[in-house]
């Protein structure tokens, strides 16, 4: 069997610049995972700020039932 080229390439390392790491960082801060069992199925699952989504039945909680605010539309604009 022949090995393909591409699987033993690996893609160049790039830095982000200063102020995108600075944006990055801010963001992660304010994330905590947060653990529960999920509502349907009893599954223990893990989330973002008490959001939580079953991957073993699909179920989610409600998006108010997590711990920190969701940001506005204007907010959640990508530039």
């Amino acid at each position: 069997m022949a090995k393909n080229p591409k699987s033993s390439a690996s893609a160049p390392e790039t830095m982000p610049c200063p102020e995108m790491a600075a944006l990055a960082a801010a963001f992660l801060d304010g994330q905590q995972i947060t653990m529960t069992q999920c509502g349907l199925c009893g599954t223990e699952i893990a989330g973002v700020n008490g959001r939580y989504s079953c991957g073993v039945c699909g179920w989610t909680n409600p998006w108010w039932e997590g711990t920190s605010t969701l940001p506005s539309a204007e907010d959640d604009v990508q530039t």
